[in-house]
């Protein structure tokens, strides 16, 4: 190994190794875990020699516009296709008198800054310096299972079901993997991945309830991101994604 594949190796672990600690202290700091992802972030695109996390994959151009409006569209109709099933086939949605402007006001707080800086984070900085060091399949699928991870699942009550925690954690590593393919269709940017997880994120907690502080029927069929069901719709979501993200970049 090369002097600068171990200092690449170095930054990558370390960098993980920063973000698995800013998500344990979630619970406790709050608003303040954005800051430090974003510090942090780009104290290591400084230690690299860059100049600006805008390199990531945040700079404007004109296609901005369109990845914005496609990867909306498509957690959009993803999401949906969620909604539908637990619908029609006796899934648990969360009733209409809780959604109050209040809770649509949080969710797209939370949504706003989680797709961003999650995004930021985990597809802008760990996936790309992984590909370069174990090229980018094997990024897709170790940053994916990470990504994962960090949406730990220790905080579930004691006696908590396995196979919901091993649902779960699947469902968000296969999330990952759609947003790693949103960002290497759509030419290495992050605009795409946002919205997705943005729309995503939004539908998912304003019409489900929030499982699993609050009971609900059959969750590991119908509940979304712990579901069955949330495969579908993911799997439904990427193909929306390469149809229109791959068009567009051949008219280009």
């Amino acid at each position: 190994m090369s002097d600068s594949d171990s200092t690449a190796w170095l930054r990558v672990i370390l960098f993980m190794v920063a973000m698995f600690l800013i998500g344990l202290s979630a619970p406790f700091v709050n608003i303040l875990i954005f800051l430090f992802m974003y510090l942090v972030t780009w104290a290591f695109i400084m230690w690299e020699g860059g100049k600006s996390v805008v390199e990531l994959g945040l700079d404007f151009d004109d296609r901005v516009g369109p990845h914005l409006g496609i990867g909306a569209i498509a957690a959009a109709l993803a999401a949906g296709m969620v909604t539908i099933i637990a619908f029609f086939f006796g899934g648990q949605l969360r009733p209409f008198n809780e959604i109050t402007g209040e809770l649509i006001f949080n969710v797209v707080l939370n949504a706003i800054l989680f797709s961003f800086f999650e995004e930021l984070t985990h597809r802008g900085y760990i996936l790309t310096r992984m590909e370069n060091l174990v090229g980018r399949n094997i990024a897709i699928v170790v940053g994916s299972l990470f990504f994962s991870l960090l949406h730990y699942s220790w905080w579930a009550p004691a006696g908590f079901d396995v196979l919901l925690v091993v649902l779960f954690t699947f469902n968000i590593f296969l999330g990952g993997v759609v947003l790693s393919l949103s960002y290497y269709w759509s030419g290495k940017k992050l605009w795409a991945p946002i919205s997705f997880h943005f729309m995503w994120n939004v539908l998912a907690y304003i019409l489900f309830p929030s499982f699993p502080e609050e009971p609900v029927i059959r969750p590991e069929i119908f509940q979304i991101e712990w579901g069955v069901t949330t495969i579908i719709g993911f799997l439904f979501g990427l193909t929306i994604l390469w149809s229109f993200l791959t068009t567009m970049r051949k008219k280009e």
